[in-house]
C-alpha cells in the first residue's frame, strides 16, 4: 500500500521546475533506490516507472530487492568503494542521480565512500525532496515519483543509457567448502518469490553479491546491526506468508542469541530453509578487530540437535555439510521442503565475503585511527 499524504501546491510546483531544470539539461540519468522505498509503499511505482523509462539502476543493501534485479539496466548492489566498478560507473557519473528512499550508513558504504555530488542529485525521501542541494518539503514520496517519472518520459530521448551487467560472484579453486562456493550455491539454489532473511554479518555481505529472481526480496538490518534479529524475524515473516519460501542465512555466533525460536517454529509447523554458518565464532568482529581475541569465541554446539532439544516431536530435518557437493546435494533435498530444514554449513573461520572484507578494513583503520 503507498503511504500517502496531500502535498503542498506551492512546494509541489516549485519542485517541478526545480527538477525539470536539472533533468532537461542531463545527458544521462541514474536511479538508485534504498530501503524507505519499501517502507513507504512506492515499489510497484518505481517498476512501472522503469518498464516506461529504462534507466541504469540499483539499490543498496537494505533496499535489495525493492527493484527486480532481472530487469534490462539493473546495474547490482551499490557500496560505495565496496561495490563493482561498472555499478559505481554508472551510478556515481551520470549527470542526474535520482535517489529514492536512500540512507547511507558506514557498513553499507565501506565507511561513507559513496561519491554521490548534491550539485546534480534528485533525492527523494517520505515526505520530502532535495534537488541539488534545495529542499522541499510536505511532498509525499509517491507524489514525487508521479512527478518524476513524467519529467523523465519527457526528456529520455535525450539521454544515453548507460547499461552495464551485475558483476558476477566470486569464485576460486581452493578445497573444500568457503565462503565463494557457499554463495554461489545459494545463489542458484534461489527462485522467483523467496524471501531470504540475511544476518548481519558474513551472511549479509555475502548476500549483497547475490542477483535476485524477480519476486524475490532480501530482509537484513545492516543499519542497527543488531545480531540475533533474523531468527525471530524469518518465523514472523513466515507467519505472514505461510506459502511464501523462507529462506534463513545466519551465523553460529547470532543463531545462539535467538535460537529458541525454532521451537515455535516447529509448534506451528513452519518450514523455513535455514542454513547455520558454522565458522567457528564472530568471524565479522575477528575481521574489524580481535581475530584471537577469546571474547570473539563461542561455545561449540552440535547444532544438527538443537532441533531435537527443542521439540518432543521435532517435525524438523537436520545436516551438517562440509563439501560443497554434500550442500548441493542437501539443496537439492530441501528445495520443496514442507518441514523446517536445518543446515549446518562448516566454513573457515577467518574466510568471508569480498565486500565484508573491504568493509572490516574500513572500520579496522578508523577504529585504529
Amino acid at each position: 500500500m503507498t503511504i500517502q499524504s496531500q502535498p503542498d501546491a506551492q512546494a509541489l510546483q516549485a519542485f517541478r521546475s526545480a527538477a525539470e531544470t536539472l533533468l532537461s539539461g542531463a545527458r544521462s540519468v541514474s536511479l538508485l533506490a534504498d530501503f524507505l522505498a519499501d517502507r513507504f509503499g512506492v515499489r510497484q511505482q518505481l517498476a512501472h516507472w522503469l518498464e516506461a523509462v529504462p534507466l541504469p539502476h540499483a539499490t543498496l543493501l537494505m533496499g535489495k530487492g525493492v527493484l527486480d534485479e532481472q530487469r534490462y539496466g539493473f546495474a547490482g548492489t551499490y557500496a560505495g568503494e565496496g561495490c563493482a566498478a561498472g555499478t559505481r560507473r554508472v551510478i556515481e557519473q551520470a549527470d542526474v542521480i535520482l535517489t529514492i528512499g536512500v540512507r547511507f550508513t558506514d557498513t553499507i558504504t565501506v565507511g561513507f565512500t559513496q561519491q554521490i555530488e548534491a550539485a546534480k542529485t534528485i533525492d527523494v525521501q517520505p515526505f520530502s525532496v532535495t534537488v541539488a542541494g534545495q529542499t522541499f518539503d510536505a511532498l509525499p514520496m509517491s507524489r514525487v515519483i508521479e512527478e518524476l517519472q513524467q519529467l523523465c518520459q519527457r526528456y529520455a530521448a535525450r539521454w544515453t543509457l548507460d547499461h552495464c551487467q551485475p558483476a558476477p560472484l566470486v569464485t576460486d579453486d581452493r578445497p573444500g567448502l568457503t565462503q565463494n562456493a557457499f554463495w554461489q550455491a545459494i545463489q542458484d539454489f534461489l527462485r522467483p518469490g523467496d524471501l531470504i532473511v540475511a544476518e548481519q554479518g558474513t551472511a549479509a555481505f555475502g548476500a549483497a553479491a547475490l542477483r535476485l529472481p524477480s519476486g524475490a526480496k532480501l530482509v537484513v538490518q545492516p543499519l542497527w546491526g543488531s545480531i540475533g534479529y533474523t531468527l525471530p524475524a524469518a518465523f514472523g515473516a513466515q507467519t505472514a506468508e505461510p506459502e511464501r519460501r523462507v529462506i534463513l542465512i545466519i551465523g553460529d555466533g547470532s543463531a545462539q542469541l535467538t535460537v529458541q525460536e525454532l521451537s515455535s517454529m516447529m509448534r506451528d509447523n513452519l518450514n523455513p530453509l535455514i542454513f547455520i554458518l558454522n565458522n567457528d565464532g564472530y568471524t565479522v568482529e575477528r575481521a574489524i578487530n580481535g581475530a584471537s581475541q577469546r571474547y570473539n569465541d563461542i561455545a561449540a554446539w552440535n547444532w544438527t540437535q538443537i532441533p531435537q532439544a527443542l521439540s518432543t516431536a521435532c517435525p524438523a530435518q537436520s545436516w551438517r555439510v562440509l563439501e560443497t557437493v554434500q550442500l548441493t546435494e542437501v539443496m537439492r533435498l530441501i528445495a520443496d521442503a514442507r518441514r523446517l530444514s536445518l543446515v549446518e554449513v562448516v566454513l573457515p573461520r577467518l574466510d568471508m565475503p569480498p565486500l565484508l572484507q573491504q568493509v572490516s578494513a574500513s572500520l579496522h583503520q578508523r577504529n585504529s585511527a
